[in-house]
């Protein structure tokens, strides 16, 4: 019985770290249990210390030597792995002054989100309806307030606007109209009408605004992932004939800020580890489309009138590698832009879905402070 129970705790271990380090490419299950380990890795404390109380029990029973040796080094290394993340995101609390709350911590994975004060059809392009979710603040106020656009992520051909329920609460309750965007996704291919969709939606926010009690010039655009690329796209590219709205209209698309995560911002870089998406994305390889590529990345519309930028990544992305936010800051740097890049050194691609995970915690502490810094509620 101890032989049998040491088996399994130590293959248990295994599988563990098996997840905890897999690499990019695993099954999307796989990928999904690596995220919530990483940010709930406190829960790995609980089968290391059963592995601890075995080794304890084999170290005075008759098994084999490596078993013992076995139990407790399964037990030290899934100890270790449940205290490295949350050590991490504790120390970067500390270091940037912002809270991490234990008791929302132990909350459900995902609880109550918010539905929608209501939901528009913002525009009809090649007989596809394009739709936007709009989050109001409970309290009326009789001064225009602020607004976040929001693009969900899913790698350009999936995911939806429902995403930004998750954030619902958080910004209306900082005085943010929060609106979530649709864009078209691929197939077929949409890297040339994509960014126009959102530019089309951010003019229409703008020509309804006093509809909704929204100030026009602070409009704040906010995209995770592939919704990162095109919120920095279509911040970037204003006024670029080049990406034209979708509406066909060439008013002003222009926005006070970007918020950004995990996000490309270089497509040729980002082929060498997705290049089966962009080309379903663009339409084409990049072998022969090199400018195409270059025309639809962030990083080569930034130039000195570019919003104030704040990225956030995973330092152990195994999607879209952290290398893509560091050399947008540095572009941001060079051309003077205010910029904010703050990485999470344990966090995995998507680490803020989660709702009490340090991940989401860590960002909410981040984005509060740069909407109010340049899309201030007054």
């Amino acid at each position: 019985m101890p032989t049998v129970l040491a088996l399994l705790h130590i293959l248990g271990c295994v599988l563990l770290a098996a997840v905890f380090f897999s690499p990019a490419g695993v099954p999307t299950l796989v990928h999904l249990l690596k995220g919530i380990l990483r940010e709930y890795s406190l829960m790995m404390l609980v089968p290391a210390l059963f592995t601890a109380l075995v080794a304890v029990w084999c170290a005075h029973a008759d098994v084999w030597k490596w078993l013992r040796w076995g139990t407790a080094a399964s037990a030290l290394v899934v100890g270790v792995l449940a205290i490295w993340p949350a050590g991490s995101a504790w120390r970067m609390a500390r270091a940037n002054g912002l809270p991490l709350d234990l008791r929302a911590y132990l909350r459900p994975l995902v609880g109550a989100r918010p539905l929608p004060s209501q939901t528009v059809r913002f525009a009809e392009i090649a007989g596809r309806e394009l739709h936007a979710d709009i989050f109001l603040p409970q309290d009326s106020s009789p001064l225009p307030r602020p607004a976040v656009l929001y693009l969900h992520g899913g790698g350009w051909r999936g995911g939806e606007r429902a995403y930004a329920r998750a954030w619902a609460d958080f910004l209306t309750a900082k005085g943010y109209v929060l609106i979530a965007l649709d864009y078209r996704l691929f197939p077929p291919a949409t890297g040339m009408t994509a960014p126009g969709d959102v530019k089309c939606g951010i003019r229409w926010v703008k020509d309804h605004a006093a509809s909704y009690g929204i100030d026009p010039a602070r409009l704040v655009l906010f995209g995770e992932s592939a919704g990162g690329h095109l919120a920095m796209l279509a911040a970037y590219s204003a006024g670029d004939s080049r990406l034209p709205s979708s509406c066909g209209s060439a008013a002003d698309t222009s926005v006070a800020a970007v918020i950004s995560f995990y996000a490309p911002g270089d497509l040729v870089a980002h082929a060498a580890h997705n290049a089966d998406t962009l080309v379903g994305f663009t339409g084409a390889p990049l072998a022969g489309h090199r400018e195409l590529y270059e025309l639809l990345s962030p990083i080569h519309h930034i130039g000195p009138r570019a919003p104030p930028t704040l990225l956030l990544h995973g330092g152990a992305d195994s999607v879209v590698p952290p290398e893509a936010s560091q050399e947008m800051a540095a572009r941001l740097a060079q051309f003077g832009v205010p910029h904010a890049l703050f990485t999470l050194p344990y966090a995995e691609h998507g680490f803020d879905i989660w709702d009490g995970g340090f991940g989401r915690q860590l960002a909410r502490g981040r984005v509060g402070p740069f909407l109010q810094q340049y899309a201030p509620v007054e």
